[in-house]
């Protein structure tokens, strides 16, 4: 080997020689398991250890000292190698990875750590460079593989979004034909018997729709894509509005439904109250359709009541504790260490009795967790379950009352005594059963509608007369709600008139879609089946 810079002089005291350090410093790098060698300044092979001497299926240095290093570096990675080096000679110490070709003929990928040996006569002239490699093929192989396993992930996952999209709108739209339809009989005269049949037509569609929701909802939270809101709302309206939603099932099953909550419940909190009312109504659905006999109760305590019940410190007034409490089939341990968890059910036959495709609880848990909170239950078999739901929802602060209140003091006074003018309203449908649900739902809102089958009428009748309001279908022969709505606001744009607002009516409504119809210029996107409440909220936001 080359020789290697003299360490300092050992301390008197010890009885050692330079000679004897250079020998123990020979006797190391022999037994080094990774390659150490020497390197001149013209890129040359000076000196290896007995493992690099073997990683170049070479048995004796003068089998390859000269060796020009760019000889055995692939040619793609060999301008980085002499840059590194170049560098090293000017006194930088550096690692990096390359290929190079072994005695097999197999390509193998190395790590290497290298730095400077200076001249012995303190010059501080560079003569050579020292290196360590090491094989790390392994670990790239391992790191393609889990690239490959990534990709492969990804592509997976693109698919399934893909899948459920189109899930979505082939099961949406001819839901919204038979929803819609049935919604329309119930407002005609029928005999006892066919209003039961309509009302079990009704509940089956409505079990389908709530099924779709549950497992696009799933797809949303396993993809990351659920935003969270942070609205001004009262917990009070909630148990009213739950309280009167459940009531007809616990009715129909013979059950009492009780939800109430304490006086801090009427203050006004920030939150996302729609995440709220979807958690609670999995867990009150569950409680419900578990329980044959007996009460199902909610209650809503905030954390300075708990303390003072409970003689507890740990919460405040921002807290909000929810128990869902029932009487009915209960779970065992077992069960309800895997309550959690997607398209679980207890077992196979409640799945059979009860229905379901138990991701309610699943949304329920993933939800709480997104809004920074916990859920935990307590169940007996036979007896019921109890789950407890803890959130914060801190109460607005005054200058977010006072900030809310201006806008609403100035919306009630540019609304106050008037009379609201009949909404003008273009409604884009091909579908046939879509068209009579939606002239039906807009009758009913005493709209003023014009009602066109495909995206070039829509075009035709938007340059004849203004339109207070779009609702455009998006897939439609001749031309599609998403070519329909660029070119109006091209046409828009050329006028320099202000933009009518378009609502995407589709039955295609996953996150990443209806990101897609906003960047074309969509201000609404309405879901089949078609609610009237949720046109009528659109209508709302409009005159607002």
């Amino acid at each position: 080997m080359s020789e290697i810079p003299k360490p300092e002089q050992a301390d008197s005291s010890k009885n050692s020689s330079p000679d004897m350090s250079v020998a123990r410093l020979r006797t190391v790098l022999k037994s080094e398991p990774e390659c150490v060698k020497t390197v001149n300044s013209k890129g040359q092979l000076v000196d290896l250890n007995p493992a690099g001497l073997r990683m170049m299926g070479a048995t004796e240095v003068e089998q390859v000292r000269g060796t020009h290093l760019s000889m055995m570096v692939d040619p793609r990675d060999w301008p980085l190698y002499e840059k590194n080096m170049n560098s090293v000679f000017q006194g930088e110490t550096l690692q990096w990875q390359f290929r190079c070709n072994s005695p097999s003929g197999k390509q193998r990928w190395m790590e290497q750590t290298a730095g400077p040996v200076y001249c012995d006569d303190d010059s501080g002239v560079i003569t050579e460079m020292i290196a360590i490699t090491r094989d790390i093929t392994g670990k790239k192989q391992d790191e393609g593989r889990l690239l490959t396993a990534k990709e492969n992930a990804e592509k997976a996952n693109a698919a399934k979004t893909n899948f459920l999209a189109n899930m979505s709108h082939e099961i949406r739209t001819p839901m919204n034909g038979i929803l819609g339809m049935v919604s329309m009989l119930t407002e005609t005269k029928l005999t006892s018997e066919q209003q039961q049949w309509i009302e079990v037509i009704q509940q089956s569609g409505e079990s389908l729709l709530r099924i779709l929701n549950d497992i696009l909802d799933l797809s949303k939270v396993e993809a990351g894509r659920i935003e969270l809101e942070s609205l001004r709302f009262r917990i009070s309206d909630q148990i009213q509005e739950l309280q009167q939603l459940h009531s007809p099932n616990a009715v129909k099953k013979g059950l009492t439904l009780k939800i109430t909550g304490c006086e801090h419940m009427e203050v006004e909190r920030m939150g996302d109250p729609i995440r709220l009312t979807q958690i609670l109504n999995n867990l009150i659905n569950n409680a419900i359709k578990f329980t044959s006999e007996g009460t199902v109760e909610g209650t809503f305590i905030c954390g300075e009541c708990m303390n003072a019940s409970e003689a507890s410190v740990s919460s405040s007034v921002s807290d909000v504790h929810i128990a869902i409490t029932d009487t009915g089939i209960g779970m065992t341990r077992e069960q309800t260490e895997k309550v959690f968890e997607p398209f679980s059910q207890a077992d196979t036959s409640i799945t059979r009795r009860y229905g379901g495709t138990g991701l309610g609880l699943t949304i329920a848990k993933t939800l709480t967790e997104l809004m920074h909170g916990n859920i935990n239950l307590k169940s007996k078999i036979s007896e019921g379950t109890c789950f407890e739901v803890s959130l914060s929802l801190p109460p607005v602060t005054k200058t977010q009352a006072t900030c809310c209140n201006t806008e609403d003091t100035n919306e009630e006074n540019s609304v106050a005594g008037e009379a609201e003018a009949r909404i003008k309203i273009l409604a884009v449908e091909d579908g046939e059963v879509n068209r009579l649900v939606l002239s039906h739902i807009l009758k009913k809102l005493n709209a003023d509608v014009i009602m066109v089958h495909d995206g070039k009428q829509a075009i035709e009748a938007f340059e004849q007369r203004e339109f207070d309001l779009i609702l455009m279908d998006i897939h439609m022969p001749v031309m599609d709600g998403i070519s329909a709505t660029a070119e109006i606001r091209r046409l828009e744009n050329q006028s320099g008139s202000k933009e009518t607002p378009i609502a995407a009516v589709t039955a295609s409504v996953t996150e990443a879609e209806v990101d897609h119809y906003k960047n074309f210029g969509f201000s609404h996107c309405i879901a089949k089946p078609t609610e009237q409440a949720r046109i009528q909220e659109v209508i709302d936001a409009i005159r607002s």
